[in-house]
C-alpha cells in the first residue's frame, strides 16, 4: 500500500520582490518569489500539485503538494 507525504505552499505579500509575493513551504520555509521555479524544483524531488484552494479561510490561495514515499 502506498504512503504519501503532503506539504502546503503558501504565498505571502512582499513588496520588495517584482512578483509581489514570496512563497513559503508549510508557511515557514521561504522558497522565494519564482513560483514556476519552485514548482519545477519540488517536482524534480517527487512532489506534485494535487490541489489549489483556500485552506486557511483567508484571502490567500494555498497550493497542496503530494509525494509518494
Amino acid at each position: 500500500m502506498a504512503h504519501f507525504e503532503y506539504q502546503i505552499l503558501v504565498g505571502k505579500n512582499e513588496t520588495n520582490v517584482p512578483t509581489g509575493v514570496v512563497w513559503l513551504l508549510n508557511g515557514q520555509q521561504q522558497r522565494g518569489p519564482n513560483l514556476l521555479g519552485i514548482l519545477n524544483e519540488l517536482g524534480s524531488q517527487g512532489w506534485e500539485v494535487v490541489g489549489i484552494g483556500d485552506l486557511g479561510f483567508d484571502s490567500r490561495v494555498e497550493i497542496l503538494l503530494k509525494k509518494t514515499i
